[in-house]
C-alpha cells in the first residue's frame, strides 16, 4: 500500500511559490518548472497562484494601513 505524501506547510508553499514565480517571470514554461521541482504542472501553477494571492493580500493590507 502506497503511503500518502505529507502535506506542505503554508510557509513551504509560499517559499516554493516564490521560487516558481521567479522562474516563470524569467521565461521558463510551466512544464519545465514542473520537471525542475518534480511536481505536477497543476501543482506548480497552484503554488505560484498561492504566492501571487499572498502578495496581493499583503499589498492591500499595507495600503489600508497607510491610508486607513
Amino acid at each position: 500500500m502506497a503511503t500518502a505524501k505529507k502535506p506542505m506547510s503554508a510557509r513551504t508553499e509560499l517559499r516554493l511559490g516564490r521560487e516558481i514565480q521567479e522562474q516563470y517571470d524569467r521565461g521558463a514554461s510551466w512544464a519545465a518548472i514542473a520537471v525542475d521541482f518534480d511536481l505536477s504542472r497543476s501543482k506548480v501553477m497552484r503554488l505560484a497562484r498561492t504566492y501571487r494571492d499572498d502578495c496581493d493580500r499583503r499589498a492591500r493590507q499595507n495600503q489600508l494601513t497607510l491610508f486607513g
